[in-house]
């Protein structure tokens, strides 16, 4: 059997995480109809699969570099405030971890303003995934926000360690 390298490990983590991050990134990006429940439950099966596939392949590919906390989540792609009690992740680290180790992970939905949405009977979007760990209480987490810092900021670091470090495939 072929021994895998932590190099190539990384390349492959780096790779499905990009693809994954331009999932969610469209996922959360959408207006959703206010009055269908079929394409509601579909997006929320495909966020879901897709933010924790995105999140294990994040945080598996940012364990091979030093600086992967401090990248803030600061794009979001809905202005919005938290109706509950709960705190409002502001770190990709912090906010990959709590998707990896979620005992409870829902999507947020909510409902745009009517001069907002381009669906004429209303729209709905997500602004928000909430994750509780059996360590961490309920926080909010915007997955555009983490696609963002992801892709902008994680992916520029780890793509010129694979330059610098790593022996080119």
């Amino acid at each position: 059997m072929e021994e895998v390298s932590s190099e190539s490990i990384v390349r492959h983590s780096t790779s499905r995480a990009k693809e994954q991050a331009v999932i969610v990134w469209a996922l959360a990006s959408a207006q959703y109809p206010l009055d269908h429940g079929v394409i509601q439950q579909e997006a929320t099966v495909l966020l879901i699969e897709s933010i924790s596939n995105f999140s294990l392949n994040a945080r598996r590919a940012l364990e091979s570099i030093s600086g992967r906390t401090g990248i803030k989540l600061e794009q979001p792609r809905w202005r919005w405030v938290p109706k509950t009690e709960g705190e409002v992740a502001g770190d990709l680290w912090d906010s990959l971890n709590r998707i990896v180790h979620a005992r409870k992970l829902e999507v947020g939905w909510e409902e745009l303003p009517s001069d907002a949405s381009v669906i004429a009977a209303g729209a709905i979007v997500v602004p928000y995934i909430q994750a509780e760990t059996d360590r961490r209480p309920l926080a909010f987490i915007d997955p555009f926000a983490q696609a963002h810092a992801f892709l902008y900021r994680a992916l520029p670091l780890l793509e010129s360690g694979f330059r610098t470090t790593l022996p080119v495939q």
